[in-house]
């Protein structure tokens, strides 16, 4: 008889996932803009936020230095988990028949700061990692008769483009489902990362077609100068909660 260690260290590192239907996705924005409709005030104060967030970014963007332009994107790390989590929790509140209230949206976020800080430093080194790769590449595609380690050459556009959409992919893959269940489950980041990657990867149809849908709607909040981010943000939010209640299997 297997003893309860060997039990337990036999067990999967991540939570079972459903089978998707390829069009799921629209389901899930139909039940966020519900709970939009039903938690307007609440919804319309997340989205500000988001959408003055975006400004910050923006202005630096034209007046500053890239490093600190990637210092202020990882800091969005760290702050987009929190506001990502009032919106789950106002979900979750609207499920249970309950009135949306801030002390508990803020009061959730506090508790789970843990895990939120975890996923933003995993997060964040995956960033690091992939552009001190790209500038290593770049600078000895660039420059010849030097050694590599020893120039110094700013990343050029495309490189950094290259980052941002690799980077987009992570990013995509480890927080679709990650912070819902964090918030849920209470789970660790670990977790909860290689959880949302074996759900993207079972369904990954399913999930491409999502990702089609918040490249497409993130698009058209630039296109109104970030003023519909204001709706569509709570939107996006409300739609991923849906998703992992739909694509994850909980106890």
């Amino acid at each position: 008889m297997k003893s309860a260690d060997s039990v337990k260290d036999d067990s999967p590192i991540y939570a079972a996932s459903r089978n998707l239907m390829v069009d799921a996705s629209f389901g899930w924005l139909i039940k966020g803009w519900q709970d939009f409709r039903r938690a307007p005030w609440h919804s319309l104060t997340y989205g500000a936020i988001f959408a003055a967030i975006g400004w910050l970014l923006i202005y630096f963007s034209w007046v500053s230095e890239i490093y600190l332009i990637i210092g202020l994107f990882i800091s969005l790390l760290v702050v987009g988990p929190a506001l990502a989590f009032g919106l789950y929790d106002i979900s979750q509140q609207l499920e249970q028949n309950q009135a949306p209230s801030f002390r508990r949206e803020r009061s959730k976020a506090l508790h789970e700061m843990g895990h939120e800080l975890m996923l933003a430093l995993l997060l964040s080194l995956v960033f690091m990692f992939l552009l001190i790769l790209t500038s290593i590449v770049m600078n000895v595609v660039t420059i010849s008769g030097q050694a590599a380690a020893s120039a110094a050459v700013p990343l050029s556009n495309t490189a950094f483009l290259v980052v941002a959409v690799i980077f987009g992919g992570l990013l995509f893959c480890a927080s679709s489902f990650a912070l819902p269940m964090i918030l849920d489950q209470d789970a660790d980041a670990m977790t909860a990362i290689t959880t949302s990657f074996h759900a993207v990867w079972l369904n990954k149809s399913a999930l491409a077609l999502w990702a089609m849908l918040v490249l497409a709607l993130t698009a058209a909040g630039f296109a109104t100068a970030l003023i519909g981010f204001v709706l569509i943000m709570p939107v996006l939010g409300y739609a991923t909660w849906h998703g992992y209640r739909e694509t994850i299997i909980t106890k």
